[in-house]
């Protein structure tokens, strides 16, 4: 049985993580730490130890694996609290703002001991869209496009101090998309990274830019975004290859692949493997909980193992240039 503390109880914790990790029979939660009282009860209900000190928690039981959530600003904290006091972390996104601050985490543990909530890797058409790049279905990829914008993202919480979020738009919610392109380009390394920023109370609002990145075959690809709070965009990604392009959108309601050739005709791609399934944010989330697992009980690195998050963190440093 894997023993699993919780630090921090915020939505993303209460609605999906801990539904999960509770309905699973080889893993028991032993004890929730959040400073807001407001669900103790309900917390102690389940026979889950509950505390608003992490000191009390990490001396109350000895856990194999410690599931952060709080805002990036209490990550350091808490992780020179617990690294001596578990064996594994998963990481909500996003961690880190540099590759200095990746590696700092990395110290104590083993990589196939460590994730970051990057859940979309676990996107059904998100491993749909990596198979036909390493298939080479369409040819050769020549450019990808993101494209993000959201007028009502709110600066809201912790998300308005700058200490505490870390960054912007492009940390907060940006970097889940960069994180798909560098995962299913199988990319090994950026090249000329470069962007121009909004900024509204030290917080990125709105930025432009272009990169290449070198994947596993030493092909060069072209990539440009846009990542921003003052427009509305249709929040894809594209994938453009000789003859044709394939959209990638990533949201609950509209989350398909859509295939469009050099005639402007277009069809959804069904992928007769993965079904583009999982589809929904819990379902995501509940196959990632399963798939770390393994990799934690085998320490046997897989595509959730921290290693494997390195490029990401390393293009939020040239972004943030920190």
């Amino acid at each position: 049985m894997i023993k699993i503390g919780i630090v921090g109880l915020g939505n993303v914790a209460w609605n999906v993580h801990l539904p999960i990790l509770l309905s699973r029979n080889d893993v028991i939660v032993s004890w929730v730490c959040e400073l807001n009282l407001s669900k103790k009860k309900i917390v102690e209900k389940k026979k889950i130890k509950f505390f608003d000190d992490l000191d009390q928690a990490i001396k109350s039981v000895k856990v194999d694996i410690i599931l952060i959530t709080t805002p990036y600003g209490e990550r350091k904290k808490i992780f020179e609290k617990i690294k001596n006091n578990c064996n594994g972390i998963f990481f909500e996104k996003p961690h880190a703002l540099n590759l200095n601050e990746h590696n700092f985490f990395s110290n104590n543990f083993e990589a196939s001991s460590l994730t970051i909530g990057y859940t979309k890797r676990k996107m059904g058409i998100v491993n749909s869209m990596r198979k036909i790049i390493n298939q080479n279905i369409f040819g050769a990829l020549r450019t990808v496009k993101i494209f993000f914008g959201d007028i009502n993202y709110k600066f809201d919480n912790f998300r308005s101090e700058i200490k505490q979020s870390g960054g912007g738009i492009f940390f907060e919610a940006g970097t889940h998309w960069f994180d798909c392109v560098l995962f299913t380009t199988y990319a090994q390394e950026i090249l000329k990274f470069n962007s121009e920023k909004k900024y509204e109370n030290n917080l990125d609002i709105e930025s432009f830019g272009n990169f290449e990145l070198v994947d596993n075959k030493k092909n060069q690809i072209k990539c440009e975004f846009i990542i921003s709070t003052l427009r509305n965009t249709h929040n894809k990604i594209e994938y453009n290859f000789d003859n044709c392009s394939i959209d990638l959108f990533l949201f609950d309601n509209n989350s398909n692949l859509k295939i469009k050739n050099n005639k402007n005709s277009e069809f959804i791609i069904k992928d007769n493997e993965f079904l583009n399934f999982p589809n929904n944010s819990f379902d995501v989330a509940r196959v990632y909980w399963n798939d770390f697992l393994e990799s934690f009980k085998n320490k046997k690195e897989s595509d959730l193992s921290y290693n494997s998050f390195l490029l990401t963190s390393q293009i939020t440093e040239l972004f943030y240039g920190k």
